[in-house]
């Protein structure tokens, strides 16, 4: 597996560790998969999550300000999937949707990372 592919796997596999009722951010999310500097790759893999039939739970990872991004369209699916598990979305001045991370939030400073993805098509492989 490549490097890319084995990232890929390694941030699906930290989303589905994700408990209900939390959240995390893409920056933690690089940094549990051990590319601390590689948010922005997360965030492109939730939204490409958020655009399939996955069943990741990628709506409980959030921008590392705490903001549900809008994903191309998807920002309300999230907030509204967030708010179905009870999680508490509010609405920040300048009308973005933000997550309390005191209160919400999941930030392990480790984890072990399953080795096995469920299904390596839900990445295109």
């Amino acid at each position: 597996m490549d490097d890319t592919a084995q990232f890929n796997a390694s941030v699906y596999n930290l989303i589905q560790l994700i408990p209900p009722q939390k959240v995390t951010s893409c920056g933690h999310i690089a940094k549990l998969a051990g590319a601390p500097r590689h948010a922005r790759r997360v965030n492109q893999l939730v939204k490409f999550l958020g655009q399939t039939s996955s069943s990741a739970p990628w709506h409980r990872v959030v921008s590392t300000s705490g903001i549900v991004a809008d994903h191309g369209g998807l920002g309300e699916l999230q907030k509204h999937a967030l708010e179905d598990e009870g999680v508490s979305v509010r609405t920040g001045i300048l009308g973005e949707s933000r997550i309390e991370f005191t209160k919400w939030g999941w930030f392990p400073d480790h984890t072990v990372i399953p080795s096995e993805v469920e299904s390596v098509e839900e990445w295109g492989a």
